[in-house]
């Protein structure tokens, strides 16, 4: 797939997941961005082979499913300081065993 077409490929899932979210404008682009990133970088840890531009049906509505879910929760974290502590100490083990092997 040339960079061109993986471009193409991320707008139309920043779009399907924005549709999905009920989103109309622009002002939370860059959060759902960091949303799909971060949910590729889930899927690859736990899909064997996962490839994020050859995805399977099911494995596209997972990460417009786990975006919506970190899109709709994202105030929950800022409410709840113990649920920010686990999600940031899972985030921050998984860099520390596994993060950063490419």
């Amino acid at each position: 797939m040339t960079d061109e077409e993986k471009k193409e490929f991320h707008e139309k899932l920043l779009e399907d997941c924005k549709t999905y979210n009920h989103i109309d404008y622009d002002d939370d682009e860059n959060l759902v961005e960091l949303f799909i990133d971060a949910t590729f970088e889930e899927l690859q840890e736990l899909i064997p082979n996962f490839d994020p531009y050859m995805m399977t049906a099911r494995q596209r509505l997972l990460t417009i499913v786990f975006v919506k879910d970190l899109y709709d929760n994202r105030e929950k974290y800022q409410k709840d300081t113990k649920t920010l502590a686990n999600a940031v100490s899972s985030m921050l083990l998984k860099e520390m065993y596994k993060g950063g092997q490419t």
